[in-house]
């Protein structure tokens, strides 16, 4: 017995289906790739902007920590256990210093050394070491001997803060202004608070963009007092 043959009623794709559907594919992958594109563009420059971010985040958090721990001792008793607050009249100006002399109890005592917790702490805009990055670097001297043989005592310690800085500028209020000097031997107190400018330089890849502009306000809670005797009947 004789069986039929087989029908074949599939047909193939013609050229032009072919090339219709090549061209389509073509412009999914090409809309995909812009796509991932535009993305790896954008992760790009998010990471680029908090690398840049992260150090001066790190050098105003240090700043921050500084001046709000400040502390200082009054002049009147002859007594300098500390120090004063002076931005005028300063008898041991470091080379490149931007600022006063101040004191913090930012140190934290560890056994190790034999000194506390308080610290001389002075901001130093000095030439960068990288000739490569525009502007300077400001500087974090740490002095921690407060009790020399030899005096001025100087700093035991330098760290760098952050780079590409074109100057630094200290502010401070007196309760009704802004003033550019303090002095705590003539005003017999702290200022109730300091403003810190940092200037940086223009980047060289982008000169036409300004310059940022970094502002620091930290309210001074510490002021000073004496202790008064009255004698009694």
């Amino acid at each position: 017995m004789k069986r039929a043959p087989l029908s074949i009623s599939a047909k193939g794709f013609t050229l032009i289906e072919l090339l219709l559907a090549i061209s389509i594919m073509s412009l999914i992958l090409a809309a995909m790739s812009s796509v991932l594109y535009i993305a790896f563009r954008l992760q790009s420059g998010v990471t680029d902007s908090l690398e840049q971010s992260m150090p001066i985040e790190a050098a105003l958090a240090s700043i921050q920590h500084d001046l709000a721990n400040i502390v200082c001792n009054n002049a009147s008793n002859n007594i300098m256990l500390i120090g004063c607050f002076q931005t005028i009249n300063q008898t041991n100006v470091l080379p490149n210093q931007v600022g006063p002399d101040f004191y913090t109890t930012d140190g934290e005592p560890d056994g190790l050394f034999p000194w506390g917790d308080v610290e001389k702490i002075d901001y130093l805009l000095a030439p960068s070491a990288n000739r490569a990055t525009r502007g300077k670097d400001l500087v974090r001297a740490i002095t921690h001997n407060l009790l020399p043989v030899t005096s001025p005592p100087l700093p035991d310690q330098k760290r760098v803060l952050l780079s590409g800085v074109e100057n630094v500028i200290f502010t401070y209020y007196d309760g009704l202004s802004w003033e550019q000097n303090w002095d705590s031997t003539q005003q017999t107190n702290l200022p109730a608070g300091i403003k810190m400018d940092i200037y940086m330089a223009a980047q060289a890849n982008n000169r036409r963009a300004a310059p940022k502009v970094y502002e620091l306000v930290i309210p001074v809670d510490v002021q000073m007092s004496t202790n008064i005797t009255i004698a009694l009947p």
